[in-house]
Parts: C-alpha cells; sequence; structure tokens
C-alpha cells in the first residue's frame, strides 16, 4: 500500500513506531539509521523556507514533480562531486592520502550517478541534463578545501529532503547516501585540521535554495 500523497515517508515512520521499527531493520543499522534518528528528531519542526520556490525556479519542481524530481535534484549534486573527483585526480596535483581518497571518493559518487540515474526512470522521469562545471584545482589544499565543502553540501542536501520524500524505499537510499557524504566530509576535515562534527551533535540541513546557492560558482552552463 502506497503512502497518502500528503504523507512524507518520515511523518509516517515517526507517527508509527511500528512502521519504523520495519524500516530499519531494513537500513541495517549504522550510520544510515543514525540519520534516520536525526531527521526524525526535526521532523514536525517549523519548515525553513525554500526548498520548493526560490529565485530563478532554484528549488527542486524545476528538476520534476515529487520524489522525482527529489532525485533529479540529488542526481545533480552527485553529477558535480563525480565530475570534480575525476578531474582532481586527473589534475597530478594530488599525491598520496589525498590522490588515494579522490580516487576513492570519486568511484563512490559515480555509484551515487548510476543508482540515480537508474531510480529516476524507475519513478517514469527524465534523468537531469548534466551541466558544465569548471573547479580550481592548483593546489593540493585547494582541492582538499573543495573536497570538505562539496561533501558538506551533499550531506546536508540530503538531510533537508527528507521530510519531502513519499516512498519509503527512496528515503533509505538517500539517508545511506547522505552517511557516505557525511563521512567522506568528516574524513577530509581530517586532512584539513578542522572539526569533523562542525554543526554540534546534529547535522544541520539546507534547503534546495541554499544548495543551489552553494553549487553555483562551480557550474558554467
Amino acid at each position: 500500500m502506497s503512502d497518502p500523497p500528503d504523507t512524507s515517508a518520515l511523518a509516517e515512520l515517526r507517527d508509527d513506531p511500528s512502521s519504523r521499527k520495519r524500516f530499519l531493520r531494513t537500513l541495517g543499522g549504522g550510520a544510515a539509521a543514525a540519520t534516520l534518528t536525526m531527521a526524525l528528531a526535526a521532523c514536525g519542526k517549523e519548515k525553513t523556507a525554500g526548498n520548493e520556490f526560490g529565485g530563478a525556479g532554484v528549488g527542486t519542481r524545476q528538476y520534476g514533480q515529487g520524489d522525482a524530481g527529489i532525485v533529479n535534484f540529488a542526481l545533480s549534486l552527485e553529477y558535480l562531486e563525480a565530475d570534480f573527483y575525476r578531474l582532481a585526480v586527473a589534475s597530478g596535483n594530488l599525491k598520496g592520502r589525498a590522490l588515494e581518497l579522490a580516487k576513492r571518493f570519486g568511484s563512490e559518487e559515480q555509484d551515487h550517478v548510476t543508482t540515480l540515474e537508474g531510480t529516476v526512470k524507475n519513478l517514469g522521469g527524465t534523468p537531469a541534463p548534466k551541466p558544465k562545471f569548471s573547479f580550481t584545482l592548483d593546489t593540493p589544499r585547494t582541492i582538499l578545501a573543495t573536497m570538505y565543502q562539496l561533501e558538506q553540501t551533499g550531506a546536508a542536501a540530503y538531510l533537508g529532503q527528507a521530510d519531502r520524500i513519499k516512498s519509503k524505499q527512496i528515503l533509505a537510499a538517500a539517508l545511506s547516501i547522505h552517511s557516505v557524504e557525511a563521512r567522506h566530509a568528516a574524513v577530509i576535515a581530517t586532512m584539513l585540521g578542522r572539526p569533523i562534527s562542525p554543526d554540534g551533535a546534529f547535522a544541520r540541513p539546507a534547503t534546495s535554495v541554499d544548495v543551489a546557492a552553494a553549487i553555483r560558482p562551480f557550474i558554467t552552463a
């Protein structure tokens, strides 16, 4: 049975303990389950404007309706991250541990791209077109700082959409990807000497408008 059209998967999980238990079993515990706990803690609070509408059509509706639009919004971020890692590795400016991480994280971001493209198609939608990107890759420190910025933005973006997703399957995927993005950010933060939990005990979600503003400097067309 599908969820009522006006009920998010997260709201149902908050209100129905038995449904929440079953859902947690599908997540298999771990980081994704911890993300669910954080998302549930925020569910029901006053919503921050900026997910659905914004200047120049930056809300998720520009990517499609409902869950398909949210997945396409996420896909646009994954395109950005996957391209960045590919170019960072090709730049020749990374060595040792930094190069190893860029290769590994890039492969995982490409896996996210493939999964999200398939998910959009399964929802009856068309994958979002891939924008053109430009990055500054002149020094290892610059590359690491951009890695951190993109991973932090990605993690916040998934958390910001969690209470709008209708399908539990898509919510589970979003929580799993969020946890990977957050772990990536934490590793890079350590390399940069930054706090691994910059927002304290609870990660801070970001609206689609805030995310669009954060990635705009990297988009050329």
